[in-house]
């Protein structure tokens, strides 16, 4: 099992929530679009970060499960998710070709990703 610092994903959240308010400032979003991005991703990162020590599931998504268990949840969690998205991205593929290609398929996997990964969380806990 690794440990990353309880830093790591405050930092990560912050950085990221930078990036996403100045695409979408370069993208003609008004301040305030772009400040609520950036208080989404920081705000989630913070959270994470206040809950690591108080809640398993907090912690795992720091990247700094409990113990063996929690690892083993983390990686059954991550490979499910690994599957849908496998075939998820290879439906947009075929899409792409009939139809055209543009970002919003793009999003919506990336929001698949992240529900297949809490949901495996949440499944493979109730079942060890």
């Amino acid at each position: 099992m690794t440990t990353i610092s309880s830093w790591t994903v405050p930092i990560v959240g912050f950085v990221l929530g930078i990036l996403i308010a100045l695409s979408l400032l370069g993208r003609d979003a008004t301040p305030v679009q772009a400040g609520i991005a950036f208080a989404i991703s920081a705000g989630y990162a913070l959270v994470l970060r206040a809950l690591q020590s108080r809640s398993d599931v907090a912690s795992l998504l720091s990247g700094m499960p409990r113990d063996e268990r929690w690892d083993w949840i983390n990686l059954r969690a991550l490979s499910l998710s690994a599957q849908v998205i496998a075939i998820a991205i290879v439906g947009a593929f075929l899409v792409a070709q009939f139809n055209g290609a543009d970002a919003t398929p793009y999003a919506w996997l990336g929001a698949l990703f992240g529900a297949t990964y809490l949901a495996g969380i949440v499944w493979y806990r109730q079942r060890s």
